[in-house]
């Protein structure tokens, strides 16, 4: 009979098992992606992330500036708020919900004044100012970034 001693030539089998290991390229992708995959997944949630703030800063300009048109369309509407910031939530609606405050105001030569006349006697300069506020969150918390962002933007308008 021939019997095999337990651990002759062992030594080589556990080289060639390694010599084999270093140069097989079977499984390097694999371990590849899983490394890299996680970063990619941050990377695009961060994009994303970026692209809602981006959509939602223009949406919240547009509502601002539709509420401002609508009350410096004509002079009687300059004095309603409440339409002017019902039509700014309107235009909004995709953004969600969003907080909008309107306002009157006049001035003579550049110089704030009441909405009646000026010193001089002419008629004083109306103008409009609507702003929007959203508050949005993120996907995720950045490490140094807040988890909510406000966006407000103000458009202001002459009354025709």
């Amino acid at each position: 009979m021939n019997q095999r001693t337990p651990f002759v030539g062992s030594a080589s089998l556990v080289a060639r098992a390694i010599g084999r290991f270093r140069t097989s390229q079977s499984g390097a992708a694999a371990v590849e992606l899983a490394v890299v995959s996680p970063l990619l997944l941050l990377l695009m949630i961060g994009v994303v992330d970026y692209g809602r703030a981006f959509y939602t800063s223009v949406t919240v300009a547009n509502a601002a500036r539709a509420g401002a048109e609508f009350g410096a369309h004509d002079p009687a509407t300059t004095g309603d708020t409440v339409d002017m910031r019902k039509f700014a939530q309107s235009d909004a609606q995709e953004a969600g919900t969003i907080t909008v405050s309107a306002r009157r105001y006049c001035q003579c030569a550049g110089v704030l004044q009441a909405c009646t006349a000026c010193a001089s006697g002419a008629a004083p300069d109306v103008f409009v100012e609507v702003t929007a506020t959203k508050i949005l969150s993120t996907l995720l918390p950045y490490p140094g970034l807040p988890r909510t962002l406000t966006i407000s933007r103000t458009a202001t308008f002459r009354s025709q």
